[in-house]
């Protein structure tokens, strides 16, 4: 019942947020280097690829959704709402992916 616990308000805790940063390195690669544990059980992220070599990086952080292309010497962010995965297309090229996760948590 609301407002038995004495504190006169509100039924449930207010939820927490965490958030976790991944990061890692890539060479010549086409695959998906991160996935979700389940959909939609982060809130939020943002996603940073910067391409360290001499040919364009590209990524895409939502199944289906588009991708972006990091010229040589740059780095991309994005944020996106209930992200999936994070996928690296590189071809002679190398670089760092850096992933900040939010995750609400009620308590």
């Amino acid at each position: 019942m609301c407002g038995s616990k004495g504190n006169g308000c509100c039924c449930c805790p207010n939820a927490m947020i965490f958030q976790e940063e991944l990061c890692g390195n890539f060479g010549d690669i086409d695959q998906v280097v991160w996935t979700a544990p389940a959909v939609n059980d982060y809130i939020q992220g943002t996603f940073e690829v910067f391409n360290a070599g001499p040919n364009p990086v590209a990524f895409a952080v939502q199944n289906g959704g588009p991708n972006f292309t990091v010229p040589a010497g740059n780095s991309q962010t994005i944020s996106v709402n209930n992200p999936t995965v994070l996928g690296i297309v590189s071809t002679g090229s190398t670089g760092k992916w850096c992933i900040t996760l939010y995750k609400r948590v009620f308590g």
